[in-house]
C-alpha cells in the first residue's frame, strides 16, 4: 500500500489527537500510524519525571530482541537519550550514533533485531514544558535525513501538545469531579443517611412498646435492614469524600483501613501538610492500593511510608501477599493501576509498581511539591 504523503500523515495524525481523550490509548495510536504512515519501521515513546525515572508508554513493531523478557532492555537502566534529555541537552530531533539498549539486545539476541542498529529521538514538549521522548529505528539505518527528522519533529510536537490538553482537561475534569463527589456525599449524608438512621431509631422504639411477637420480629427486621442500608451509604459516602481528610492524609487513611478491616504499619517523616488537590490524589491512590490488597492480596497487613520533604513528597505501600505479575496485567491495563498512573500525571509525579507472583506488590509514589 502506498504510503501517504508527509502533509496528509501529519493531518491524519492532528485529526487523530484531537478525538483522543485518553493519555495511553493517544501515544499508542499516534505512533501506529506514525510507524505505518512512514519510511519508519519501528518507535517507541517513554515518559521521564524530574528524577530523569523513565517509563516504557508505548511501543509499535519493535524486533524480538527489544521486546525479549517484558521489554527488559526497555525497561531498565538508562541509556544516552533519557540522560541527555534530563540533563537538557536534547533539545531537538536528533541521530543516536550509539544505543546502549540496542546493543545489549544485539549481543544476547543478534538473529532478532530486524537488523536495527541505531535510532533517532526528539523530545515530546509543550511550551516550556517537556514530557519524554519519542524514539523511531529503520532497518539497516544508521543516519536519518533532514526531512525524516522534521517529520519526527512535527509529530513530537503534535503528541506534546495532546499530553498537554489532557493533562489539563483531566485536571478539570478531577476538580469538577471533586466538587460534584463533595456535593452529592453532603446531599446522602443530610438527607438519605439521616432517614434511614431515623427509621432505624423508630423500629427499635416500636419494638420495645408492642407485645405482639409478629410484630416485634417485623420491627427488628426493619431495623436491622435499616442498619444495614446506613452501613452501606456509609461506604458510598466514604467512596465519594474521604472521611478524616480534614483531620489530615494520615488519620484518613488509618479510618479507611479499618473500614476495610486492613492493618497497615505507618512510618512517617516530616509533617504531612499537602496542598488540598494533591493531598486528595495521594489519597485516592493509597485507597486503591489498600483496596487491592483487601480484595487480591490474601492477607490484611501492609506496610505505608510518608516522607515529606521541601521539595517532594514520597509515598511507598507495600505487602507481602499473593501479589501478581504487573508486566502482564501492564498490557491489559486494569482500571485501578490506570487511574493510580493518570492521578499521578496530573500531580506531575512518578510512580513505580513492583510485584511478582507470591512475592508480594510495592508501590512507590513520588510527587514534586
Amino acid at each position: 500500500m502506498e504510503k501517504p504523503t508527509r502533509t496528509s500523515l501529519l493531518k491524519e495524525i492532528a485529526e487523530f489527537l484531537n478525538e483522543e481523550t485518553e493519555m495511553y490509548s493517544m501515544m499508542h495510536g499516534a505512533l501506529k500510524k506514525l510507524v505505518g504512515g512512514s519510511n519508519f519501521h519501528t518507535g517507541w515513546i517513554f515518559f521521564i519525571d524530574e528524577d530523569g525515572q523513565h517509563e516504557l508508554v508505548a511501543e509499535e513493531a519493535l524486533p524480538p530482541a527489544l521486546t525479549h523478557n517484558q521489554c527488559q532492555y526497555m525497561t531498565e537502566g538508562t541509556c544516552w537519550c533519557v540522560t541527555a534529555y534530563h540533563n537538557k541537552k536534547l533539545t531537538k530531533a536528533s541521530n543516536i550514533i550509539n544505543c546502549s539498549r540496542i546493543v545489549k539486545a544485539t549481543k544476547e539476541h543478534h538473529d532478532k533485531t530486524d537488523n536495527i542498529t541505531h535510532h533517532a529521538t526528539v523530545p515530546l514538549r509543550s511550551g516550556d514544558e517537556q514530557f519524554g521522548l519519542l524514539n523511531i529505528a529503520t532497518p539497516e539505518t544508521k543516519r536519518y535525513s533532514e526531512e525524516d527528522l522534521e517529520l519526527l519533529e512535527s509529530v513530537a510536537f503534535q503528541i506534546g501538545s495532546a499530553i498537554k490538553r489532557i493533562i489539563l482537561t483531566d485536571q478539570e475534569k478531577e476538580a469538577a469531579r471533586i466538587n460534584e463527589r463533595n456535593r452529592l456525599a453532603r446531599d446522602l449524608h443530610d438527607s438519605v443517611n439521616q432517614m434511614l438512621f431515623s427509621l432505624k431509631i423508630t423500629a427499635h422504639a416500636a419494638k420495645g412498646i408492642t407485645d405482639h411477637e409478629e410484630a416485634k420480629k417485623a420491627f427488628q427486621t426493619i431495623e436491622d435492614t435499616s442498619q444495614s442500608a446506613v452501613n452501606e451509604m456509609r461506604a458510598l459516602i466514604w467512596q465519594l469524600k474521604p472521611v478524616g481528610l480534614e483531620q489530615g492524609l494520615v488519620a484518613a487513611i488509618k479510618l479507611y483501613s479499618q473500614f476495610i478491616h486492613i492493618e497497615p504499619e505507618f512510618e512517617v517523616e516530616g509533617l504531612i501538610d499537602l496542598p488540598n488537590t494533591i493531598e486528595e490524589n495521594v489519597y485516592r491512590i493509597i485507597q486503591e492500593s489498600l483496596n487491592n490488597i483487601h480484595k487480591h492480596s490474601g492477607t490484611n497487613r501492609g506496610k505505608i511510608y510518608l516522607e515529606q520533604s521541601k521539595t517532594q513528597f514520597k509515598v511507598r505501600i507495600s505487602d507481602k501477599g499473593k501479589g501478581f505479575n504487573y508486566l502482564k496485567k501492564e498490557k491489559t491495563v486494569s482500571h485501578g493501576l490506570r487511574n493510580m498512573k493518570q492521578r499521578t500525571q496530573v500531580m506531575k509525579g512518578h510512580i513505580d509498581i513492583q510485584s511478582e507472583e507470591n512475592q508480594g506488590t510495592i508501590i512507590e509514589l513520588t510527587i514534586p511539591l
